[in-house]
């Protein structure tokens, strides 16, 4: 049985290496048609029963001569790739009730995260240092309370969410557009390979698959369909995070949003979100208690406690700083002829871990 099941995984890779992720539309066809992968991959006329373009025909006439599945396995395995068919039982329920199921994940890390309660974050690539610093907030609480969060490793939001639930101790899932010995974009490459040790990376398409743009909102059905639900940081208005909502409406789950400044493009898709029924998102146990889940109190816990211990004047100038860096030029204007004690008590809300200091003498809440 086991062999059986280990000559049909091969021949579907083989299929899908002509094919591409083609091999979607045409899965239920072959196994009924065929009976088996197997059979198909020996058919001189799987072109016909299939209505393959003269392109695609041609390429399974080369490619039947020219590819052994035997050795593509291998040639993949040598690059540290695994995969998983719809054939097997460890692939994932959720999976096969979205449009155009993938006949095959790719994956490096722990298959077994796929199967774990999941929750989508996504949002603008290029983010704000309050949607960058709430993703990671929200990942690395949220994936301590049980979840694990799902992204696409997109710069920006997507990262951030990734790095949150790394540091966070708790689990992630990266879903990429290309294949797994294609990551893109290339300054992830430190972060990808972090997943890969400590999490999951997966992917439909088969290596040697270049990052295309198309690919990466078709992969978006992959994101929304692993999780409970999708969690906007940030989107504009036009924003591939609002294709994985529609998708993930369509599944049937369930859609959060982190409201922003009114005045910020990347505010906007997430307030018309909201205004079109999603759920507001302020703390993560409003994520957490939506999906059943009991919040444990970590760090906002921790971080209102160090709040309630600092004294007026501290709590003056910390309410001058937001999400959005500040000048220490602003805080002077706020606080006239007091520039020493601006000082001091901006290095104790730094040490107590409230705020920190960027370059060019620029403030941000923590």
């Amino acid at each position: 049985m086991r062999e059986n099941l280990e000559k049909e995984r091969r021949c579907i890779l083989a299929l899908q290496r002509i094919l591409g992720i083609n091999l979607n539309q045409y899965f239920e066809k072959i196994k009924q048609y065929y009976g088996s992968f197997a059979a198909a991959w020996g058919a001189a006329d799987l072109p016909i029963v299939l209505g393959l373009s003269e392109k695609l025909s041609a390429a399974y006439a080369q490619g039947r001569k020219a590819i052994s599945p035997e050795q593509l396995e291998q040639e993949y395995l040598a690059k540290g790739i695994k995969y998983l068919t719809r054939l097997e039982p460890e692939y994932p329920f959720f999976l096969l009730q979205i449009s155009n199921i993938p006949c095959i994940l790719y994956y490096c890390g722990d298959i077994s995260l796929l199967h774990n309660n999941c929750l989508a974050v996504v949002g603008s690539r290029q983010a704000s240092i309050y949607g960058t610093r709430q993703a990671k907030l929200f990942s690395a609480e949220l994936s301590k309370n049980g979840l694990t969060i799902v992204s696409g490793l997109a710069r920006g939001i997507d990262a951030a969410a990734h790095e949150g639930a790394l540091e966070g101790k708790g689990s992630t899932v990266a879903v990429l557009g290309a294949g797994l010995d294609n990551p893109y974009p290339r300054e992830n490459i430190r972060l990808f390979r972090r997943i890969c040790e400590k999490g999951l990376v997966i992917s439909e398409y088969p290596p040697g698959t270049k990052p295309l743009n198309y690919h990466f909102p078709f992969r978006n059905r992959i994101i929304s369909g692993l999780s409970l639900g999708v969690f906007v940081v940030e989107a504009k208005a036009r924003s591939g995070s609002l294709i994985t909502c529609d998708l993930a409406l369509e599944q049937g789950k369930e859609v959060f949003a982190l409201p922003g400044v009114v005045t910020s493009p990347n505010s906007i898709g997430s307030l018309r979100l909201i205004q079109q029924g999603a759920k507001l998102v302020i703390y993560p146990q409003d994520i957490l208690e939506e999906l059943g889940y009991e919040f444990q109190t970590d760090v906002y816990n921790q971080q209102k406690a160090i709040i309630s211990t600092i004294n007026q004047g501290e709590k003056a100038i910390y309410q001058q700083i937001a999400w959005e860096p500040v000048h220490i030029d602003y805080l002077f204007e706020k606080f006239p002829e007091q520039q020493e004690m601006v000082m001091r008590v901006l290095l104790e809300l730094e040490l107590k871990g409230l705020i920190r200091q960027l370059p060019g003498k620029y403030y941000v809440r923590v």
